[in-house]
């Protein structure tokens, strides 16, 4: 008697999830077979269609499950339909595991030889589990006075096991505090300020060497273009500037004509052999290889990480916003100088110095290294020249110390400019002009720019900077990755701390 065919759905499962895969075998009515399920790790499936149920003894069909102990489907025959139906069930749990189903002819039985490769024993293709995936959204900041937010976390299945486009949304609502000093915002957050990190290694035998910004790596997948890197020492190698599958044949390769080979490698099963994921990366800076081997890679967004494992994201309504800060004075002010019962997350101003005149420019340069200026800060005095308005800064270029203000602007060389960092309100606070702005803070007694006159005990509020806000807004996640990610967003990007 011949089984002609056996058919099960091979498909991939998460171990989130039981799943129920029905098989078919289908031959000659009365054919034999028997069947074992096994996974990787050498655990059979109990088939608890074996047991015989009696109530009254108590006995009763087990769940189904994998384990140590050896069990099989044994001696079923194929009706007269000539298709004998059964359903195998993948339980829950286990992480990442395959499994394959076993059937082998049983007496005056075999396969039909034009269809199966042995006609004694068939082998299924694997089944593969893929564990959960967690999608963990986070805040890191380099200074260790910010005190970070709860992080928010997306449970799912793995893309590996499911690609089915989703979209799960989750509201962003971060309050952070400071345990010392004051912030300001540097800008709005973006989704590009969400960023991972995964390490490469370097083949034990390498042929780059010396100086070079080639760097061979035994696994290129998931990396992608404008990806930070550093080695093992912390040195930055700047951004990945191009990907090379393989390595550099040099016996064979030209000035014109660089010729890359793929090295190869054994799969999984080892019973192939496969191309491998080996390729060469160029970078920014040029590394003189000694004995480190591990490099750092950092991916920015949901580009960076759909390239990395396939997880997508929006992010929707993005912003941080700073508390004010609200004291009371413990006297009487007749002059510029406030005193409070706390000063507390106030700064005071920033000065920096015009390198150049400039008529009529909204961008100026100036001496010093840039730190204190933000996006949104006011532009509040110059030494020389007339001011006109309050501009405000729209852009800082730190690497080559520029400023860009919301209106043109004359511009002496060596004219001091004074940017504010905290203004302050209330009921009686008076300036000429605009809303005061603090110059300096000795303890709690805090300075303005301007004489006031308020009484003991009254309530200030002062703008700009704080030890205190909340980052708000809405993650909509698109698809679950291959696996588990934490996407940090870069607090340092948005939020200076001094």
């Amino acid at each position: 008697m011949i089984i002609n065919a056996f058919n099960i759905d091979t498909s991939a499962k998460s171990s989130n999830v039981a799943v129920s895969k029905t098989y078919q075998v289908i031959g000659d009515a009365g054919a034999i077979f028997h069947m074992i399920v096994i996974d990787n790790s050498g655990n059979y499936y109990n088939f608890p269609e074996n047991t015989v149920v009696d109530l009254e003894q108590s006995v009763f069909q087990p769940a189904p499950a994998f384990s140590s102990t050896a069990a099989n489907l044994f001696n079923k025959q194929i009706p007269v339909t000539g298709a004998y139906n059964g359903v195998i069930i993948f339980p829950t749990g286990g992480g990442d595991k395959n499994f394959r189903v076993i059937v082998t002819a049983g007496n005056n039985t075999s396969f039909d030889e034009q269809t199966f490769s042995n006609k004694n024993i068939f082998i299924s293709e694997k089944i593969n589990q893929y564990a959960g995936t967690a999608v963990t959204f986070t805040v890191t900041h380099s200074s260790s006075a910010v005190v970070e937010p709860s992080s928010i976390v997306f449970k799912g299945e793995s893309s590996q096991a499911n690609a089915m486009t989703t979209s799960v949304k989750k509201v962003i609502n971060w309050p952070f505090t400071l345990s010392s000093s004051a912030a300001t915002i540097l800008r709005q957050p973006q989704l590009n300020d969400f960023e991972f990190t995964t390490t490469r290694t370097t083949p034990s035998i390498r042929t780059t060497t010396g100086s070079t910004t080639s760097i061979e790596l035994t696994n290129v997948a998931g990396l992608s273009k404008g990806m930070n890197v550093k080695d093992a020492e912390d040195t930055d190698l700047g951004k990945i500037t191009k990907i090379i599958s393989g390595f550099k044949d040099f016996q064979n390769s030209t000035g014109s004509n660089p010729i890359y080979r793929l090295p190869v490698k054994i799969n999984d099963d080892g019973d192939d052999v496969v191309n491998s994921t080996a390729g060469t990366i160029v970078v920014e800076n040029a590394i003189n290889w000694g004995v480190s081997g591990t490099l750092t890679f950092t991916g920015k967004g949901s580009t960076g990480s759909e390239t990395f494992n396939k997880t997508s994201f929006l992010v929707k309504n993005f912003k941080i916003e700073l508390d004010d800060v609200v004291t009371t004075t413990t006297a009487a002010v007749p002059d510029t100088v406030v005193h409070c019962t706390s000063a507390n997350g106030i700064k005071a101003q920033a000065q920096y110095t015009v390198n150049g005149n400039r008529t009529s420019n909204r961008t100026v340069l100036v001496d010093e290294v840039i730190t204190d200026v933000c996006i949104g800060q006011r532009l509040q005095a110059m030494s020389s020249g007339t001011l006109v308005g309050i501009p405000t800064v729209v852009a800082v270029d730190t690497a080559n110390k520029l400023i860009t203000l919301s209106s043109a602007q004359t511009f002496v060389n060596d004219a001091t400019l004074t940017f504010s960092n905290s203004i302050v309100k209330g009921i009686g606070i008076k300036n000429a002009t605009t809303d005061p702005y603090v110059v300096s803070i000795s303890t709690n007694d805090v300075t303005v720019n301007a004489n006031q006159d308020i009484e003991s005990g009254a309530t200030v509020t002062f703008v700009g900077s704080s030890r205190a806000g909340k980052i708000s807004g809405e993650i909509e996640l698109l698809e679950y990755g291959d696996d588990s990610i934490t996407l940090d967003l870069n607090f340092d990007n948005i939020l200076k701390v001094v």
